[in-house]
């Protein structure tokens, strides 16, 4: 009997997830119409036919972007359960389907852990978000960076006057910074960490955070390296949609104004849903802090980055999803043993 209510309630989920992501697509498509009309925006104001080329580049780099990250949680997912590349790879589409209804991405982890055929769910996600924090690593290493060459975007200052200031801020940032980086290269402190803060549950959750012992650095260090190669692929992704937008840039100011954006939009709480005019806004802020004084910018620039900007979120972001609704069917949300049959 628990079986059989078992089977029907993964049927209703996935069936839920599935019809909440297809509204999402046509409510955005068709009832506001943001993604058609960023979309015909992005048409509109490319420059020419020389750029079909570099379109057909960044749609090339969309299944190279999906291929890392699920080589990367692959990666990670092993030591607890093998799971094939191609089950890796729809297991990354399935989360991207479910975080589209769920704040700051919270359905990636669940729409991944749930392919899992005999291990916990719970050890899954803290695997899983190993590999998130590898990723924010990269983010926050990037971005520091870009930070450190960008100070005067942000203060009403002059920095070889206020040097102390500047340095001191600049100090606190990589102070930051190197914590995390310890923190991720000794993840397992974690696991006492959890220990402390529920200390009268330590023998209950002590199987599960066990989970953080499980690495090495070399292999964290293969973690984030694939991490670093994502960032580099959706960075140049970007990039080549600005270029396709008539946005005229060089690579380094453009890779600096991208991580900047992309530290930014990390620290800002969202929903998938909302992300689409979020981003599109951190952009517009970021690169007009940097060209506001800039004829293009005030006639055309803020357009072109915002529809670069929407169109990589549609593109790595809806697209995947729009795939990962057909994988959902995988999804096993309660199985014979978490029913006690």
């Amino acid at each position: 009997m628990k079986a059989k209510v078992g089977k029907n309630v993964n049927i209703l989920l996935r069936v839920l997830i599935m019809a909440l992501s297809l509204w999402f697509v046509y409510d955005q498509l068709v009832h506001q119409r943001s993604l058609s009309a960023v979309w015909n925006q992005f048409i509109e104001i490319r420059i020419d036919s020389r750029h079909n080329n570099l379109m057909w580049v960044v749609l090339l780099l969309i299944p190279v972007n999906l291929a890392l990250e699920a080589f990367k949680w692959k990666t990670l997912i092993d030591k607890l359960e093998r799971v094939s590349f191609d089950r890796a790879f729809t297991a990354v589409l399935s989360g991207i389907s479910v975080s589209m209804i769920m704040p700051n991405r919270v359905g990636d982890y669940l729409g991944r852990v749930f392919i899992l055929q005999k291990e916990s769910h719970i050890k899954g996600i803290l695997v899983t978000l190993i590999g998130s924090l590898s990723q924010l690593l990269t983010t926050f290493i990037a971005g520091s960076i870009a930070l450190a060459f960008s100070l005067h975007l942000f203060f009403d200052f002059d920095l070889t006057v206020n040097a102390g200031l500047s340095f001191g801020f600049l100090a606190l940032v990589f102070s930051i910074l190197t914590f995390a980086l310890l923190l991720y290269f000794n993840v397992s402190l974690l696991k006492y960490m959890a220990a402390g803060i529920f200390p009268k549950r330590k023998e209950k959750i002590h199987g599960y955070i066990d989970v953080f012992s499980l690495y090495t650095r070399p292999e964290l260090l293969k973690v984030l390296l694939l991490s670093m190669c994502r960032f580099v692929v959706f960075s140049a992704q970007y990039y080549l949609l600005l270029l396709i937008t008539g946005f005229t840039i060089g690579y380094p100011e453009a890779i600096m104004l991208i991580s900047l954006t992309y530290l930014f939009l990390a620290i800002i709480p969202t929903i998938a849903l909302t992300e689409l005019s979020v981003r599109g806004s951190v952009a517009i802020y970021i690169f007009g802090l940097y060209f506001t004084n800039d004829v293009f910018w005030n006639n055309s620039g803020a357009t072109a980055v915002f529809a670069a900007s929407s169109v990589l979120w549609i593109l790595n972001l809806v697209v995947p999803a729009l795939l990962g609704i057909i994988f959902v069917y995988r999804l096993r949300f309660f199985r014979k043993e978490d029913l006690g049959g």
